[in-house]
């Protein structure tokens, strides 16, 4: 059936008949903004550019500390007088990406006599609130997007690789020795620590460290006992002699909704404003439109809810999979 008729709301047609009580009172609170900043779009895409990583200072005048000696005073000395050389001049590198807006609606028909014989005038209200499934939706794609981040299904990072890839380089950088933001450990203590320190080992692309470090732990429902000993256990779950967990307090955890993600999937991410793994870009919010149609039966009335937004990666440094 594509419309909802009487046989669909019979329960309904009955007087005294309570409405809420089996579905309960439906609140959401989005989980997506832990690790995605939303941005707004104002046309069908919007082209992000920026820099890559500004430079070092690089030393141009002076010695090296060693171990010389004062020569007035015989005292050691840090370093001493030089007058320096040539400068050398340093370029910059862009890191660009181009997101298109995509469109989601949610179109329900309803026959008049089923909206009029409902009683208690539920059925249209019903049809109106279903604003909350667009956040919902918002939330699994970014799920989505770290769980499908090995492939190009929502695009690729702004150097052209999949999200999770062991060959990112930036185009055009100063450091362009592939690094890898991949893994295939099952979630344990032992190999949450080897990916915790390869994810805050990453260099720019200058070839200096980049100062990124995960605080965020996102499983899967399959992990919630491990992934609460790594995060809330002050002991360390794995040894017998009551060994301090480090990451206790550090790091925080956020389990995905069941079935969102791969049974075995973790990821560590920054959660912090600005550095999060992901982008939303919103060019428009979920609006309602309805019609009626008075050429079949007694009626119809249609409501159709349409938004457009669009999930994207941002800086590969900022994520690292665990496993998938």
């Amino acid at each position: 059936r594509d419309m909802i008729t009487r046989t669909d709301i019979l329960a309904q047609l009955e007087r005294g008949m309570k409405v809420g009580f089996l579905n309960g009172q439906k609140t959401y609170t989005p989980l997506r903004s832990a690790f995605v900043d939303e941005t707004t779009s104002d046309g069908a895409f919007e082209t992000y550019a920026d820099m890559g990583a500004t430079p070092w200072p690089a030393q141009v005048s002076g010695q090296n500390p060693g171990t010389a000696t004062d020569g007035r005073t015989g005292a050691p000395s840090v370093g001493g007088l030089h007058e320096g050389g040539p400068i050398t001049i340093l370029g910059g590198n862009e890191r660009s990406l181009t997101v298109y807006n995509r469109g989601w609606d949610i179109p329900v028909g309803i026959y008049h006599d089923a909206i009029n014989d409902s009683r208690v005038g539920n059925l249209e209200s019903w049809a109106r609130s279903m604003a909350v499934r667009f956040e919902q939706h918002k939330d699994n794609l970014a799920f989505d997007a770290l769980n499908a981040g090995a492939a190009s299904t929502y695009g690729t990072a702004y150097d052209g690789q999949v999200f999770f890839s062991a060959n990112h380089a930036d185009p055009g950088g100063q450091y362009t020795t592939v690094q890898s933001n991949v893994n295939t450990l099952a979630l344990s203590l032992a190999n949450f620590e080897t990916v915790y320190i390869a994810a805050s080992s990453y260099f720019d692309d200058r070839g200096k460290p980049s100062g990124i470090t995960p605080d965020l732990l996102i499983h899967s429902v399959n992990l919630k006992r491990t992934a609460a000993q790594i995060t809330d256990n002050p002991e360390d779950y794995a040894t017998g002699n009551r060994a301090v967990n480090p990451y206790r307090g550090d790091i925080s955890r956020l389990m995905a909704p069941g079935g969102w993600l791969d049974s075995t999937a973790w990821f560590l991410v920054s959660s912090q404003p600005g550095m999060k793994p992901l982008g939303m870009q919103i060019r428009q919010q979920p609006q309602l439109f309805f019609w009626d149609d008075h050429t079949q039966g007694g009626g119809i009335r249609y409501y159709k809810w349409y938004a457009r937004y669009e999930i994207f990666y941002r800086d590969w440094r900022n994520a690292t999979q665990g496993q998938s």
